[in-house]
This record gives structure tokens, sequence and C-alpha cells, in this order.
């Protein structure tokens, strides 16, 4: 079976960490002759793609993930330069192989969901380079941030015998634990780095934790495992933020 999660998580932190002070370069010495006009203020539009790992019954580590793919589309209102509104819809795609040798069930996952949440967004620096006592009208490069949301969840997830290669492979399927499609509250919480490119494009890596009201993501319920806890997932993405600048060009001089 194909298990690449530390390979995939050390790839990420590289793309999180490394490119960035290349670009930090670039742009600082771009920049520093350069204001921006437009305002911290008003929507983005946000695209997102990543990864995504689970936390359930039958997987609680690295090792029994089948990390699978996120995309994410939404919108961010910014009010201020330290606080915005989001709103998004994240596809992710969970799977996991059972690890646990004090209840051998011979089990594996696979589960579709679709998120559909809103987000607080609040930066911890200002968007702005200055200090409180004066603001500069140029953008800061790296402005890290946090969220914290309230939103649904609506999934379906298959089980299969764990000594197949994967779902597609499985001439198997275990009765569902319940009826699907399910709905289950979900509270995402974290955090990223917005770099900024110019006043139309940023990027933003981000991690996030999503705790739901479920314990059903892995289509085990908690009598067969003897458990309470309910299922989590976590996504590491990569955002594309994009903000439309207006140019009113009627009045605009030709040189």
């Amino acid at each position: 079976m194909n298990r690449k999660p530390y390979f995939i998580l050390i790839l990420f932190s590289f793309l999180l960490f490394t490119p960035w002070e290349a670009l930090a370069q670039q742009y600082r010495y771009k920049r520093n002759s350069k204001s921006s006009m437009v305002r911290e203020r008003g929507w983005v539009v946000l695209l997102g793609a990543g990864v995504a790992a689970v936390r359930s019954d039958i997987c609680g580590s690295w090792g029994c993930n089948e990390l699978g793919p996120n995309v994410s589309v939404g919108g961010l209102y910014k009010i201020s330069p330290y606080f915005g509104l989001s709103g998004t819809i994240d596809y992710v795609k969970l799977g996991a192989v059972e690890k646990n040798p004090e209840a051998p069930l011979n089990l594996a996952f696979e589960s579709q969901v679709l998120e559909f949440s809103a987000s607080a967004v609040v930066n911890l620096l200002d968007s702005y380079a200055g200090s409180s006592n004066y603001r500069s009208s140029r953008k800061r490069l790296i402005v890290p941030y946090i969220r914290i949301g309230l939103g649904a969840v609506y999934y379906t997830p298959t089980s299969y015998p764990a000594n197949s290669e994967s779902l597609d492979d499985s001439q198997t399927t275990y009765d569902p634990a319940r009826k699907y499609p399910a709905i289950a509250a979900v509270v995402p919480v974290g955090g990223g780095l917005r770099f900024y490119i110019n006043d139309e494009f940023s990027i933003a890596p981000e991690l996030t934790y999503h705790v739901t009201t479920t314990d059903y993501l892995d289509n085990v319920g908690p009598m067969l495992m003897n458990g309470s806890r309910r299922d989590e997932f976590g996504v590491a993405s990569i955002k594309l933020q994009y903000t439309p600048v207006l140019k009113n060009k009627l009045f605009s001089k030709k040189n």
C-alpha cells in the first residue's frame, strides 16, 4: 500500500519555509522605493490546494494515514488591516488503514468530505510597515495570521479490507455504519503566513485542524471500537489570494 506521509510532510515543510526567503530577498529590494495605494479593506478571492490526514478510531498517527488531496475556494472580506471574515468550501479526501493490534478488525476506509465554513481571520501584525506612531503606505512582506471558524461537513465514507491495495482494487466493501451521506458540525482552527507579492496577489501556506462532532468519518462508530473520541482531520495547504484592483482609466493621461 502506498504510504508516503513523512515524505509529503517534509516536502510541505520545505515548501513552507525554504523558497520564501528567496522571495523575501527579491521583493524586499523591489519594494523599498515602492508604495501601495490599495487599502487593506474589501474582498479577496481565495483558491487553495494541499493534503489532508485523519485522526479517528482506527488511525491516530501518521503511519496509518493515506494522505488525500484538498482543494478549496472561497472569499475573504478585509474589515481592517488586522481583521477579516472568510467563507470557504473545501473538498477533502480522507483515508487510513487500521493500526491497532489490540482490536484487529482488518479495516481500511476512504471518505469523501465537503466542508462549508465561515471563519474570523486575525493578522498578528499590521499589514502595513511602520510602527504604532507611524504607518507607512508600504505593505509588509510577511504577515502571520490565525483563523477560527464554524461550519458543517457533508461526508460519505466507505470501508474495505485492510489487506487490499486501495478501495478501487478491493472486491469487498463493508456495510455502512449509518445512513450516508451524513452531516456534522466542524470547527476549523489554524493559521499561516501571508506573503505579499503585489497589490493583487499574495500566497499563504496554511495549517488547519478540523474538529468535528461525528465519530463516523471512518465508518466506525463508538460501539464498534469502544471509543468516544470524535473524528478529526488536519489540512496543510497553500492558498492563492487575489485582490481585484479596479483602475479608472477614463481620466488617466496618456504619456
